[in-house]
């Protein structure tokens, strides 16, 4: 299978480091067990002058050879001249190089392209949640349990769409034993960008005993950051759900008021409920107590996250009435 690729190079990016690290490992493993001698090269080290030598089939140890890069991108002398350079590479000889980010747009990119094995990795967005709740069942067989579809769909919704999250919440789990919906909330920590649109729901549908507990799972680290973070999350949930209120009353689509404010359609659309419910009149009380908070915690005026219990609370008292 290698033999297919050696004298070839295969270049690895995007912004899904998870995909990227599977991908790499798939191939080193290939290649250990077709004993290839696999070697990581630091890209600050190499020049116009060492590069013939690196990428002939030369080795004291063996002439199968993998060379992994990171980043070869950032070498600029080497990465300009790059499709040229390539056309010294050994039949029996790999280059991978992975890459965070790459601009697909200019034309290097796209000489490169054309005599390299290009593999793009992109993160999965809001969309995927079912993709990641078939793979984090995948893991969860891996590791010798048995996780549910419905359990696994909470287990993304509770860390978010990040297949390093969902890995490392697997690997917890199978130290404890235990793969359901109440080890994941007994078990494993809730992120704050996930928390954020439950819980401004919660005020919005005037559940405050809901609000009381999710802010008391937040708060136990007591950390300021993570307070001032939060507010700003759900400020934009505001922001977003007043947008989405106008736009509707406008007679605009959901998809296109998310576009407009640069907002993810899928995302918008489970606010709509919210934007129906509330009117304007508490649209603006709700923004007059944001402002409110925002003074307060400028000011250090009490405990960030007790203020902004107190914000939440108020307006889940406001929309009780519905």
């Amino acid at each position: 299978f290698m033999n297919n690729y050696a004298g070839r190079a295969i270049i690895i990016f995007g912004d899904n480091s998870y995909e990227r690290s599977l991908e790499l490992a798939k191939i080193t493993q290939q290649a250990e067990r077709e004993d290839y001698l696999i070697e990581k090269i630091n890209s600050e080290i190499l020049n116009l002058n060492n590069i013939p030598s690196l990428f002939s089939g030369l080795s004291k140890k063996k002439k199968k050879r993998v060379l992994i890069i990171k980043n070869l991108s950032e070498n600029k002398e080497i990465w300009l001249r790059l499709p040229d350079l390539l056309l010294q590479l050994s039949s029996e000889v790999i280059l991978v190089d992975i890459e965070d980010k790459l601009d697909k747009r200019t034309k290097l990119f796209k000489n490169i392209a054309a005599i390299t094995d290009i593999r793009e990795f992109k993160s999965l967005t809001i969309k995927d949640e079912g993709v990641l709740a078939e793979r984090s069942r995948s893991l969860a067989e891996k590791q010798g349990l048995d996780l549910s579809l419905k359990d696994a769909k909470f287990l993304v919704s509770w860390v978010g769409v990040n297949e390093w999250k969902v890995k490392s919440a697997i690997d917890r789990l199978a130290l404890i034993g235990a793969v359901n919906r109440q080890a994941i909330e007994e078990y494993i920590p809730q992120t704050i960008e996930q928390n954020v649109f439950g819980i401004f729901e919660s005020a919005m549908n005037g559940r405050s005993i809901d609000i009381v507990k999710s802010i008391k799972k937040l708060s136990i680290s007591d950390s300021t950051d993570e307070a001032y973070q939060f507010f700003g999350l759900i400020t934009s949930q505001f922001f977003n759900l007043w947008a989405l209120k106008t736009g509707l009353w406008l007679g605009k689509t959901t998809p296109t008021i998310a576009k407009n404010i640069g907002a993810n359609a899928w995302a918008m659309s489970k606010m709509e409920p919210l934007a129906r419910k509330c009117s304007q009149d508490d649209l603006r009380y709700i923004a007059r107590s944001f402002n409110e908070t925002d003074e307060s915690l400028k000011s250090s005026f009490g405990s960030a996250w007790d203020l902004i219990e107190s914000l939440l609370l108020k307006i889940s008292a406001r929309m009780s009435n519905y």
